[in-house]
C-alpha cells in the first residue's frame, strides 16, 4: 500500500494575515464599497464598515475557539460534525464550499470589465474569457507548484495591496477634503441605514475565516486566532480610508461618475485623480486584488476539499498530494473547473450583483452557524482543555447567533438598488438560490456520501484480509 503523502508545517503568522485578508481583499469589494456608501451617506460609509468589522469580529474569536479544539483542513465540516451530527458537516460544509467559490464569479466578471477598458485586446466577448482563463489558470499553476511559493505570493500581494490602498487615501485626502461635520448632518444618517449598510459591508470582510482550513499548515495552529483578528482590523482601517477617499474624490473631481454609475469605481476615480496614466496603476491594483482574493480561496478551498475527500465524502481522487509539491493537486483542478463553470455563467448572465450579496447572505449565516457550535461544544465537552477560549461564558457566541441571524433576515427582506434608487433585484432570491443549493448538498450526504464510505469499509475489510500472517478468518473477526 502506498504510504500518504502528508501536508507540509511551513506557514508563518505573516502567510496567515495575509491569506485571512487576501481572501477579502477582491476587485469586487471596491463595488461593494460604493454599495454602502449609496446605503448611507457617502463620507459616512466608515461608520458601517467598522460596525461591519467589530461584528465580524465577534465571529472570528468564535472561530479562534473552535480552530484551537479542532486544528485541521476539515475545520468547519469537524466544528458542525462534532456539535451536532456527521450528515449536517457534510451538508453545511459543501453548501459552504461551493457557494463560496461562486464569488469568483462576480470577481472574474469585474476583473474582466477592468482588463477590456484598459487593455483591449480583439473583441469584447473574447477578451472576457480570455481573461478569465488566464487568471484561473495562472492561479492554479502556483497553488499546485506548493504552499510555500504561494503563501510567499500571498504575503507580496496582499501588503501590497494594502500600503498601496492606505497611501493613496491619503494622498486624497490632501487633494480633497472632507467634510465631516456636515456629513454628519446628512438625514441618510440613521441607525436604520447603518445597520442595513454594515449587513452589506459584511462583504468586505467576506472569507477571512478561510484561513482555518491551514491549520495543518501552520508552524504553531494557534496562529490561525491570531491572524484573523489582525486580518480583520487591517481590513477594517484600509476599506474604511479608501471608501470614502474614493466617494469624496469622485464626488469632487468626477461628479459624472458617481450620477450615473459605474461597475468599475476605483478604475475611474484612479483616472480622476492621476490623470489616464494613473489607470494603469488601478488596473494593475485590480490584478493584484483578483489574484490575491482567488489565489486565498483556492489555498483554503483545496484543503477543505481534500479533507473532505480523506474522510470519504467526496470522491478519493480528490484527496491525492502532488509528490513533488505536497498539494493537492487533484482538488486545485476540480476547483478550477467549477470557478471556470460560474465564471461563464456571470459573464454572460452580467448577474455579478446577485452573487455579492449572496456572499454576504453566507457569511452571515456561517457566522450563525460556527457561533451555535460554540454554544452546543461547551455544553457538550465542559472539561475539554482549549488553548483559547472566548472570554464571557456565552455572551460573545450569543451577540454573535443574534446578530448575523439579523443581518442575513435584512438581507433577505431588502432589495438590492443601483445608484439611481431604481430596484435591480429582490433579496428574496438569494434566500431561495441558498436554499436550492442547501437542498442540493443535504440530498448528495444522503444519498451519495453513503455509497463512498461503503466502497471505503469495503476496501479497508480487503486491506486488512491481504495483509501479512492472517487468515481470512482472523481478518473477518478482527472487522467485526
Amino acid at each position: 500500500m502506498a504510504t500518504a503523502t502528508l501536508l507540509r508545517k511551513v506557514l508563518k503568522l505573516r502567510t496567515v494575515i495575509s491569506t485571512s485578508a487576501g481572501m477579502a481583499m477582491a476587485t469586487s469589494c471596491y463595488l461593494a464599497g460604493m454599495q454602502v456608501a449609496t446605503m448611507l451617506a457617502g463620507e459616512l460609509a466608515w461608520i458601517s464598515i467598522l460596525v461591519a468589522g467589530s461584528l465580524c469580529l465577534l465571529s472570528a474569536l468564535c472561530f479562534s475557539e473552535l480552530t484551537a479544539q479542532y486544528p485541521t483542513a476539515a475545520g468547519i465540516k469537524l466544528f458542525i460534525q462534532n456539535a451536532f451530527n456527521e450528515r449536517v458537516a457534510i451538508a453545511i460544509g459543501m453548501f459552504y464550499v461551493l457557494m463560496g467559490i461562486t464569488m469568483v464569479g462576480a470577481e472574474s466578471y469585474l476583473l474582466s470589465s477592468v482588463l477590456m477598458d484598459s487593455l483591449p485586446l480583439v473583441s469584447p466577448a473574447f477578451d472576457r474569457v480570455l481573461w478569465v482563463i488566464a487568471f484561473i489558470a495562472f492561479v492554479g499553476f502556483i497553488n499546485v507548484r506548493g504552499v510555500k511559493l504561494t503563501g510567499l505570493v500571498q504575503d507580496i500581494l496582499t501588503y501590497a495591496m494594502l500600503l498601496f490602498l492606505v497611501g493613496v487615501s491619503l494622498y486624497t485626502f490632501t487633494r480633497v477634503g472632507v467634510d465631516i461635520p456636515a456629513a454628519l448632518a446628512h438625514p441618510k444618517l440613521t441607525w436604520g441605514n447603518v445597520l442595513n449598510a454594515a449587513g452589506v459591508g459584511v462583504f468586505l470582510y467576506v472569507g477571512f475565516e478561510w484561513v482555518t482550513p491551514l491549520a495543518e499548515e501552520t508552524t504553531d495552529y494557534r496562529m490561525i486566532g491570531r491572524g484573523m483578528l489582525w486580518a480583520i482590523g487591517l481590513l477594517s482601517i484600509t476599506y474604511s480610508l479608501f471608501t470614502v477617499a474614493m466617494v469624496t474624490g469622485l464626488s469632487h473631481l468626477a461628479p459624472e461618475f458617481i450620477r450615473r454609475g459605474t461597475d468599475i469605481p476605483h478604475i475611474e476615480f484612479g483616472r480622476a485623480l492621476f490623470g489616464s496614466g494613473g489607470v494603469l496603476f488601478f488596473v494593475a491594483m485590480s490584478i493584484l486584488a483578483s489574484v490575491t482574493s482567488f489565489n486565498s480561496g483556492l489555498l483554503n478551498t483545496s484543503r477543505f476539499a481534500y479533507a473532505m475527500a480523506r474522510d470519504n465524502v467526496l470522491p478519493k481522487i480528490f484527496s491525492r498530494i502532488h509528490p513533488d509539491y505536497a498539494t493537492p493537486w487533484f482538488a486545485i483542478l476540480g476547483l478550477m473547473v467549477f470557478a471556470l463553470v460560474v465564471c461563464f455563467l456571470i459573464l454572460f448572465s452580467g448577474r455579478y450583483m446577485f452573487i455579492i450579496i449572496l456572499a454576504a447572505a453566507l457569511e452571515c449565516f456561517i457566522y450563525v452557524v460556527m457561533a451555535l457550535c460554540v454554544i452546543r461544544l461547551r455544553r457538550k465537552f465542559p472539561d475539554r482543555e482549549r488553548s483559547f477560549k472566548v472570554p464571557g461564558g456565552y455572551l460573545v457566541p450569543a451577540l454573535t447567533v443574534v446578530i448575523f441571524l439579523g443581518l442575513l433576515l435584512g438581507i433577505f427582506c431588502d432589495v438590492t438598488r443601483d445608484h439611481t434608487g431604481k430596484i435591480l433585484f429582490a433579496n428574496g432570491w438569494v434566500a431561495l438560490v441558498m436554499a436550492g443549493f442547501f437542498l442540493g448538498t443535504a440530498l448528495y450526504t444522503l444519498y451519495v456520501v453513503p455509497i463512498f464510505k461503503k466502497k471505503a469499509a469495503e476496501l479497508a475489510g480487503k486491506r486488512v484480509k491481504r495483509r501479512p500472517g492472517r487468515t481470512a478468518g482472523a481478518g473477518t473477526e478482527a472487522g467485526e
